[in-house]
């Protein structure tokens, strides 16, 4: 069966003029012509263009899909080589599209506190966005020693009250209480507080932090500012 230069754009959802770009680049031929001298292609055609098609969607430039389609004994091997680039090039732009939405994060709450954006408000981001990094690694720090605590404390007491081993328990319970509590001093140092009423940063003092009421992400604290106590937003420390 022949198609026609518009027909077989029909088929792979393409412009005419897209086909025609691909026969004056010299990768996609048409197979013979009509009486009128109009292009017509075959099956291998069709196939060909729907390659095309599936190379471009995957990103990839007609240098490459001419590179990968002038060697038919070696198409795989120089695919695969080609898709591996594509993908490392698919990391990097991801991985800074990432940063770039982590950046407007920041400014975005930068702004919403009151602070106005100047000269050196990039610098500024710049320390917000080291201070998101010290705040997540806290988070993954007690969430770690949370898990070991937890599993520690089970195990020996499993053994406790199914072998009768007590000493176990014994050794390990001061050690977990210094673990935790050496994360605890870390999370004060790390964290500080978004004020719910005036919108200002602040620190507690440990002894409020240690013993008031919490959420995952806030913490029932008076702020020193505007004396409203409620649960504010946990964040980063300057």
């Amino acid at each position: 069966m022949s198609y026609s230069t518009g027909e077989l754009a029909e088929l792979c959802g393409v412009t005419v003029r897209t086909v025609q770009y691909y026969d004056r680049e010299g990768i996609l031929k048409p197979e013979s012509f009509s009486e009128g001298g109009r292009r017509l292609y075959g099956e291998k055609g069709l196939k060909t263009l729907q390659i095309i098609c599936m190379y471009k969607q995957l990103g990839l430039s007609l240098s490459e899909i001419k590179e990968v389609l002038s060697d038919e004994e070696n198409c795989k091997k120089i695919l695969l080589s080609v898709l591996a680039e594509r993908e490392k090039a698919l990391d990097e732009e991801i991985k800074q599209k990432l940063s770039q939405r982590d950046s407007v994060k920041v400014i975005k709450e930068y702004l919403s506190q009151g602070r106005a954006m100047t000269r050196n408000s990039f610098f500024d981001v710049q320390t917000i966005m080291k201070g998101k990094h010290k705040q997540r690694a806290t988070y993954a720090a007690m969430l770690i020693a949370g898990i070991v605590a937890d599993a520690v404390i089970l195990t020996c007491a499993v053994l406790w009250g199914v072998k009768g081993w007590w000493l176990p328990f014994a050794i390990a319970m001061p050690c977990v209480v210094v673990m935790l509590a050496a994360v605890v001093a870390v999370a004060y140092r790390n964290l500080a507080y978004v004020c719910s009423g005036c919108g200002k940063k602040f620190r507690p003092k440990f002894r409020e932090f240690f013993f008031s009421k919490h959420t995952v992400k806030t913490r029932k604290l008076t702020c020193p500012h505007c004396g409203v106590k409620t649960y504010h937003t946990e964040t980063y420390s300057d």
